[in-house]
């Protein structure tokens, strides 16, 4: 599996492959669309499908369904930029769109869920007003701190406008970087694609927030966020290819703070090994981080610790004890959208006040049942 996502193309499949639990494997880890994409132009796994037409009919699935995830997500781009140009709002697509328009993803080889953007935080509400009175819904997710509520277009998707990039933060600087951080440090590229005002981050910078999304803000919610889709992000990126070292310290730059250099560079290790068709020594912190990101998937008890594991690492601009208090309060304290989305609609709205008050003893039934699975695991 990890061969035909990441290995040289012309590679040779190693002997006695069971492929259908192989595209199985693929399909839970996220890869199916991606090696659906690659078998077009790849005849060792082509002439391999050939002979189980049900097996490359499924991959075929799952990367037209990427295409079709990657078109939605253009033209929402398209949308949400004349919106901000109208506005006079500046812009820049972040994350699976950013990498979309800057040209480096092949055609159905990654599903899009939504459009990230980043704005002035002083042009958030701005945007969002103008995106509700251009036919966007409102009420599609909760906000954080990094981001407002997420907006619905009524055929395209998801769209959320961040205010900063959570894990990334300017060399030296101790908030998280904002659309004028990046602006200022000349980290912001035309997107000539999506015509004037919108902004793709320049290479180090969309690396930098890449590592910091996968490593950082999901390293410890392997249901949230595909790890391996990360990999194939830095690959795609670039960070596999000769000379790419430079690259790798200025992105390290902008995210000493959440993101440990080792973790980083075992990263890149990995997608350099997995590129060339090969599989890190067991000892290297790259094959523990391969067996990180497969386990989370897999693993249901490993997953449940790392539940617990998430605590002690903080995504936060703050630093000492108010790290834990952010997050102890972000715990606690749950809006009326995060009720909804862990517990369900209440019946009525004292329902909010019942369950703000049996947040902490079922976050202690749920912290008890983590330290059960981190001790038998």
């Amino acid at each position: 599996m990890l061969l035909r996502a990441f290995g040289p193309e012309a590679a040779a499949a190693p002997e006695a492959i069971d492929l259908a639990a192989a595209i199985t494997l693929a399909e839970t880890l996220g890869l199916a669309a991606r090696i659906g994409a690659r078998a077009r132009s790849a005849p060792a796994l082509r002439n391999a499908l050939v002979e189980s037409s049900d097996l490359g009919a499924t991959l075929a699935r799952g990367s037209q369904d990427a295409a079709v995830r990657q078109l939605r997500a253009r033209e929402l781009a398209l949308e949400i930029a004349a919106t901000a140009r109208s506005s006079r709002v500046p812009c820049c697509l972040l994350k699976g769109a950013a990498l979309d328009a800057s040209g480096v993803l092949a055609s159905g080889s990654r599903p899009i869920g939504d459009v990230d953007v980043l704005v002035p935080e002083r042009c958030a509400a701005t945007l969002v007003s103008a995106l509700i009175a251009n036919g966007f819904r409102a009420g599609a997710g909760g906000g954080y701190p990094h981001q407002l509520p997420a907006l619905v277009h009524p055929v395209l998707g998801l769209v959320e406008v961040h205010r900063h990039l959570p894990g990334v933060a300017k060399p030296g600087a101790r908030r998280f970087a904002t659309f004028d951080d990046l602006e200022a440090a000349g980290m912001l590229v035309p997107c000539g694609e999506l015509g004037g005002g919108v902004a793709l981050p320049a290479r180090p910078a969309l690396l930098a927030h890449l590592l910091a999304h996968g490593l950082a803000q999901h390293g410890f919610q392997p249901a949230a966020y595909p790890a391996l889709r990360l990999v194939g992000d830095l690959i795609d990126l670039g960070l596999a290819e000769a000379g790419a070292d430079e690259l790798l310290t200025e992105a390290l730059s902008w995210i000493e703070r959440s993101v440990p250099a080792g973790e980083a560079r075992a990263a890149a290790v990995l997608c350099r090994q997995l590129a060339r068709g090969e599989m890190p020594g067991d000892e290297s912190d790259a094959a523990k981080l391969l067996r990180h990101f497969v386990a989370g998937r897999l693993d249901d008890r490993y997953a449940k610790r790392l539940k617990l594991v998430q605590l002690t690492h903080p995504v936060t601009p703050a630093s000492g004890l108010r790290r834990y208090w952010s997050t102890a309060k972000g715990l606690l304290v749950l809006s009326r959208t995060q009720i909804e989305h862990v517990y369900g609609k209440p019946r009525s709205r004292w329902g909010y006040l019942g369950r703000r008050l049996q947040r902490p003893f079922d976050l202690m039934w749920r912290g008890a049942r983590a330290l059960y699975a981190s001790a038998r695991r």
